[in-house]
């Protein structure tokens, strides 16, 4: 068979989750920054596309780009926050412990900014955001971010990380390269299409914003956010789906 059953891969997700557990906190940083930059990389060409192109068909045309960042991943080696939240899976059959699991979230996320920042200020010294049009394009985007309520921003990272997680989840199912990538494929373009929030990828959007205009953003409303949608995140990522697998296929 060219793929995993559930039950075999709800294993891979907890021995893959245990494992990253073991790592190094300078390796799950380095590793956190490579997912980082490579969320950022996909985020800048669902950007273009969106912008060249416009309307509904230029962000389809996007969506379908950005999942190059998880296939990127998963395929070449980067750790996500989103991602590593499926790890709980494995504290559930107390193959390490909470605070480890914490900590280890801690040091990937903060990874993943200075990935996503990396690639914001290469790309903006390099020139990519020299169309005036663009800018505004971009600061208006990471406006209606900030903008986004407390409650509204944690529903809408939920819906986010529940498609991820699947989309990571399913990769791990395939035994061949192209069923993981296409398994990586729809679950994030839905996410995009839906407009719902990643927290890797607004650490990317939120730099460039930054970086264009500071004057949209202040502390609190940038750390809310951001604390908003990682809860999100967290929530489907890290408790909904590994308990609904784990006495759906586990116990």
């Amino acid at each position: 068979m060219m793929f995993l059953s559930n039950k075999e891969t709800a294993l891979e997700v907890l021995k893959l989750g245990e494992a990253k557990m073991q790592y190094s906190n300078l390796k799950t940083i380095i590793l956190g920054f490579l997912g980082g930059a490579y969320i950022g990389l996909a985020a800048l060409g669902y950007l273009i596309a969106y912008y060249r192109i416009g309307g509904g068909l230029g962000a389809f045309i996007g969506a379908c780009i950005f999942p190059t960042g998880l296939m990127l991943c998963v395929l070449v080696g980067g750790s996500l926050f989103t991602g590593d939240c499926l790890a709980f899976l494995a504290l559930m059959k107390r193959k390490f412990t909470t605070s480890l699991f914490i900590t280890k979230l801690i040091f990937v996320w903060i990874g993943n900014v200075f990935g996503a920042f990396f690639i914001a200020l290469v790309s903006f010294f390099g020139g990519s955001y020299k169309d005036l049009g663009f800018s505004e394009f971009i600061v208006n985007i990471c406006d209606s971010k900030l903008h986004l309520g407390f409650f509204e921003a944690i529903c809408s990272g939920f819906l986010c990380n529940a498609l991820v997680a699947i989309g990571v989840w399913f990769a791990l199912a395939s035994k061949s390269l192209e069923g993981k990538i296409l398994a990586i494929f729809f679950p994030v373009m839905l996410f995009i299409v839906g407009g719902f929030q990643h927290i890797v990828a607004n650490m990317y959007y939120l730099s460039v914003g930054i970086l264009l205009d500071i004057s949209i953003f202040s502390f609190s409303t940038l750390s809310l956010h951001l604390l908003a949608v990682s809860i999100g995140n967290f929530l489907s990522g890290a408790i909904f789906l590994p308990i609904m697998y784990y006495f759906g296929l586990l116990k």
